[in-house]
């Protein structure tokens, strides 16, 4: 009897252990890929300083999804805003990072750059075919930024990107964290593809250049 009982509490654990959600938190990558540089198309670091604001919409932004028994979740957020950081260093000679606007009047920084994000949406989906297992994820993303001279209080420049990519694996055998890795690379295709339209925005814009020149000949 008593092993009888034994048996059964184990059968009951194991099907609560079944039952219980698989958690697939894949870290995106923090490192630019090809098609931001492609995107960028030029790498030209002048000698200027800016102060980068990242509202709290977009370092909050997260990506949260249940397939199957898969509980999937991604920080978009932050993974943008690190990758945005290496991008910009290769546009300006100095780069300081504020959670807030008001700090950057008493710095000595030439520019103040707010980036925004102005809408985001992801979805994922894991299919089950005859002889393979495939994941496609889809990312819109829309991003705002915008800079300002810190000595006049001027927009000098405002660049936006839309960006909408889909992207999947497929293998005879996947498993969930397997899964999550094929998202994980979709959306750090589609934050460097966005961060690139930005920079190149940036590089193309003739006003932008006069402020350039300004600020290295100070």
């Amino acid at each position: 009897m008593k092993s009888f009982k034994a048996l059964l509490l184990i059968l009951i654990a194991l099907s609560i252990v079944g039952c219980s959600k698989v958690q697939v938190n894949p870290p995106l990558s923090t490192s630019l890929g090809y098609s931001a540089f492609e995107n960028m198309e030029t790498i030209n670091v002048r000698d200027a300083s800016v102060g980068l604001v990242f509202d709290q919409k977009l370092l909050n932004a997260k990506s949260q999804q249940n397939i199957k028994m898969g509980n999937f979740q991604f920080d978009l957020g932050k993974s943008f805003a690190v990758k945005f950081i290496k991008a910009v260093s290769h546009q300006f000679k100095e780069v300081r990072i504020y959670d807030k606007a008001e700090k950057v009047r008493d710095q000595n920084v030439n520019a103040l750059m707010r980036v925004s994000l102005e809408d985001i949406d992801v979805s994922m989906d894991y299919n089950q075919g005859f002889s393979k297992v495939s994941t496609e994820g889809y990312t819109r993303l829309s991003v705002r930024a915008e800079l300002k001279e810190v000595e006049t209080n001027r927009v000098v420049w405002v660049g936006t990107s839309q960006v909408n990519h889909t992207g999947g694996i497929e293998e005879k055998i996947l498993t969930y964290q397997e899964a999550g890795r094929g998202f994980a690379r979709g959306f750090d295709k589609a934050i460097d593809i966005a961060i690139g339209e930005l920079l190149q925005q940036m590089q193309k814009s003739q006003n932008l250049e006069k402020y350039f020149k300004k600020w290295e000949n100070v």
